[in-house]
């Protein structure tokens, strides 16, 4: 992982061996890129209690990081998580690992389905 830049607002940038993006930003939130269509949020969720009348839905809540150096040491515990190695130690880029999740998910599919 790499920073890439800090833009003016205090973004900074990272680029992981996979090829994504990881921006961390000032107000706490944390969100990676991962070559689609838009960025996710990868913060902790909790759940809150509806303050409306009537509405019975689950509701979530971002945990924020506000301190700078908490928001990196959980930034590199995702990556930890997240970061898919080949046989020899290297990293696999995400647009294959993500093929590779599709693949399976179909044989899955299959599988339960022929049951």
């Amino acid at each position: 992982m790499k920073l890439v830049n800090i833009n003016k607002n205090g973004t900074q940038k990272f680029q992981l061996e996979d090829g994504r993006f990881i921006y961390s930003y000032n107000s706490g939130y944390v969100r990676i890129d991962s070559g689609l269509d838009r960025l996710y949020q990868i913060n902790k969720v909790r759940k809150v209690k509806p303050n409306t009348k009537g509405n019975y839905f689950e509701m979530y809540e971002r945990i924020l990081i506000p301190c700078p150096s908490e928001r990196f040491q959980y930034i590199k515990d995702w990556v930890k998580r997240n970061t898919f190695y080949g046989d020899y130690g290297n990293v696999l880029p995400y647009s294959l690992v993500r093929k590779l999740r599709q693949k399976d998910g179909v044989i899955k599919y299959l599988k339960n389905r022929l049951k």
